[in-house]
């Protein structure tokens, strides 16, 4: 019992005397990324991603809020990167892949949007119709795609 009440004491003073640990560092950066980007901030929030991703350069969380960033910022070229990146690192989401296909629409690369789209459709879990339309919408624009429905 008294092991247990030593435990938190311990965290405390690690986290008091040492820092933040790295997983707290990610949370509260993410945190603080986020309330610049609400509030409209998006070259503060870039910058606090930027930030995160060279401290903590496997956090596919960081590359995915990143990626988000810059599509809002309409650096496209950037944002497929970011988003490459927090895929290579391991984010199963849709996220990443529905934030690179809207980059590469943006682009007019249609085939590769309509493959990341794909992509995030077979990833996501309940109803696809939102990225059905997006795909559907796709193939208007570039008749040879292929169907609907891969």
């Amino acid at each position: 019992m008294q092991k247990m009440r030593l435990l938190p004491s311990l965290l405390i003073f690690f986290t008091v005397c040492c820092g933040a640990p790295a997983w707290a560092q990610t949370d509260a950066s993410l945190t603080e990324g986020q309330q610049k980007a609400a509030a409209g901030d998006i070259e503060g929030a870039l910058a606090v991603y930027e930030g995160l991703t060279r401290s903590q350069p496997d956090s596919h969380e960081a590359y995915a809020h990143l990626g988000g960033m810059q599509l809002l910022d309409q650096r496209y070229a950037d944002a497929v990167k970011s988003f490459q990146r927090a895929i290579s690192l391991g984010d199963s989401e849709p996220r990443s892949f529905i934030g690179m296909g809207m980059a590469y629409l943006h682009m007019a690369q249609y085939g590769a949007a309509r493959a990341a789209f794909v992509e995030a459709r077979s990833r996501r879990i309940g109803s696809t119709e939102d990225i059905d339309d997006i795909i559907a919408w796709i193939d208007t624009r570039n008749p040879g795609a292929g169907p609907t429905h891969p």
